[in-house]
């Protein structure tokens, strides 16, 4: 399912992205 994987890539940028660089 390309869906999901477009999901997936979507949801880890947004986790790293709202993760502070500590």
């Amino acid at each position: 399912n390309y869906g999901s994987t477009n999901k997936l890539i979507f949801g880890t940028g947004t986790l790293l992205s709202v993760k502070p660089s500590t």
